[in-house]
């Protein structure tokens, strides 16, 4: 008779599934009586270990989900990073390539700078008299051009 603190669990056993006969067959030995003392003892322990075997893969199962959520955060978290730091060095690659750049633009710019000033200083050369015709040039001038200087 089942008091108020306590509930009785009944089940059937089938002769059918060949389960149930071993159960029926493990009942009956002097096994299970000497180990658990009687069917009720078995039936506990049994439930009891079953219950923490399922207890037990609910929170590896909860805890495999907990950080296979934390995983994907710290994935995402480290790719966002990864991508600001490239596109960080990026930028200042591409600064330094402009400063650099720049840098020889304006040295190629004060040495082209040099050698004209250098060509215009050996370029210079006292001028002649308007009138005089230098006399290198006298093969590609014209004689018509010529003589128009001569009579000036």
């Amino acid at each position: 008779m089942a008091h108020d603190d306590s509930v009785t669990v009944s089940f059937r056993l089938s002769f059918n599934k060949e389960e149930d006969k071993e159960i029926l067959k493990f009942f009956s030995s002097e096994t299970m009586k000497i180990c658990y003392g009687d069917k009720s003892k078995f039936i506990k322990s049994a439930l009891i270990r079953a219950v923490q075997d399922i207890k037990r893969n609910e929170r590896d199962n909860r805890l495999i989900c907990e950080m296979n959520t934390q995983r994907t955060v710290i994935q995402e978290t480290m790719t966002g990073e990864a991508d600001r730091v490239i596109n960080a060095i990026k930028l200042i690659v591409r600064d330094e390539m402009e400063r650099i750049t720049g840098t020889q633009m304006l040295k190629g710019k004060q040495a082209a700078s040099k050698m004209t000033e250098s060509v215009a200083e050996r370029s210079i050369e006292v001028a002649s008299c308007f009138g005089e015709v230098p006399e290198s040039s006298c093969e590609d001038v014209s004689e018509d051009v010529m003589a128009f200087l001569a009579d000036l």
